[in-house]
């Protein structure tokens, strides 16, 4: 009878831990999903590895880093629901998992490759292809002017100041003061623009000289902000007392002003 009674409590106990497990006959969701990253088609240097963050809206986060020789193949156990995945590099520290990479005021943008996507994660199995974009332009500046030292110094201020967690452009506010060389030219990175709120302000002895839509101008020249890699832009400036002209890429604009003696 003893032996009997042990029997039945092994067959007993074994069915609870089936029944606990993620057996193939059992509802399986809540399990984990495998989710695997292959980078074949990554699309830039990744000598020095990738960071990728998976999060979802109730809390879930996960941060690793790959290193270049792990790139051919990586996986995460993630919870089965909507997930936010970022894979990136050249971040120089911004990149929070949870938030997105945003600079303070002050700073230029970092040189960030940057792939940001929603995946569905409610199975057993999915696998993200990340293809890293280059997410930031270089403004180039080349100022000309009638007096040999540059009298001004410039600041470029916006309001965007990076990405948020899925990877759109974060509202913020943005200002980097760039450092003319001796030939007049200087250069800025900045982040994807939503719109045309980049503004280029000349400074003259610690006041505000004048200010410039160069967003306006940019997007006037036909650049283009929603392309997935964002070109860099060189923007000329010949700079007088009464006149302005913009030059970016043959394209021409320009300003007057009224001098009151």
């Amino acid at each position: 009878m003893k032996e009997r009674l042990s029997s039945v409590a092994v067959v007993l106990i074994s069915a609870i831990i089936m029944c606990a497990g993620c057996s193939v006959k059992e509802d399986r969701g809540g399990c984990p999903c495998r989710l695997v990253f292959d980078f074949s088609g990554v699309g830039c240097d990744v000598s020095h590895g990738l960071s990728l963050s998976v999060t979802s809206a109730d809390g879930f986060l996960f941060h690793g880093h790959v290193g270049s020789g792990d790139t051919a193949g990586y996986a995460v156990d993630v919870p089965r629901r909507l997930l936010d995945v970022n894979v990136w590099h050249g971040d120089e520290g911004h990149f929070d998992p949870s938030s997105g990479c945003i600079v303070p005021e002050g700073e230029q943008f970092p040189p960030l490759y940057l792939f940001s996507a929603g995946i569905d994660a409610r199975k057993e199995y999915c696998i993200c292809r990340p293809v890293l974009y280059k997410s930031y332009c270089t403004i180039t500046i080349e100022f000309r002017h009638e007096e040999q030292d540059i009298p001004f110094s410039f600041r470029i201020a916006g309001d965007v100041a990076g990405y948020d967690i899925t990877g759109f452009p974060a509202a913020g506010a943005f200002s980097y003061f760039p450092e003319p060389d001796g030939s007049g030219s200087c250069s800025v990175r900045v982040p994807r623009q939503k719109d045309n709120s980049l503004r280029l302000e000349v400074i003259e002895d610690g006041n505000l000289l004048r200010v410039f839509a160069l967003g306006e101008i940019i997007a006037a020249s036909g650049y283009d902000w929603t392309t997935d890699n964002l070109r860099d832009v060189t923007v000329e400036i010949d700079y007088s007392k009464t006149d302005v002209i913009f030059t970016i890429e043959g394209w021409k604009q320009e300003f007057s002003f009224v001098v009151t003696i």
